[in-house]
């Protein structure tokens, strides 16, 4: 079966996710929600020239899998980082792709497999937003 990356997914052609960051993972029934800082490449509507003390153009967002049906998720277990501003941070998304049946993403917090909607991202909530 054909990998689809993420990349090629409706609303994510231009995040870089290897280079975002993780601040939190919900799941609840129907839906698994990542709270993300995430990277912003030209192209994208809300790109700008990263800030000087930063190496890229960061937004916060979520990304939401919508009508949840099935989902393991495995691996668990790394504890986050803390950051300098007290943030919590569970690393990247270090792979992201679509079987044409499912959704497959893995990072330090784990291996996470899923069936449900097509994701759907959210730029400008603070963090715990709606």
């Amino acid at each position: 079966m054909r990998k689809v990356s993420y990349w090629q997914l409706v609303g994510f052609e231009h995040v870089h996710l290897e280079n975002s960051f993780v601040l939190d993972i919900q799941a609840s029934p129907g839906r698994l929600r990542l709270d993300v800082e995430v990277v912003l490449v030209p192209g994208h509507p809300d790109h700008r020239p990263p800030a000087p003390d930063e190496l890229n153009c960061y937004a916060r967002a979520t990304i939401d899998f919508p009508n949840l049906r099935t989902l393991a998720w495995t691996g668990q277990g790394t504890p986050p980082a803390v950051d300098a501003s007290g943030e919590t941070d569970y690393g990247g998304i270090d792979t992201f792709f679509w079987d044409g049946t499912s959704f497959h993403l893995e990072g330090d917090w784990g291996v996470i497999d899923l069936v449900s909607a097509p994701p759907v991202t959210h730029l400008g909530h603070e963090r715990g937003g709606k």
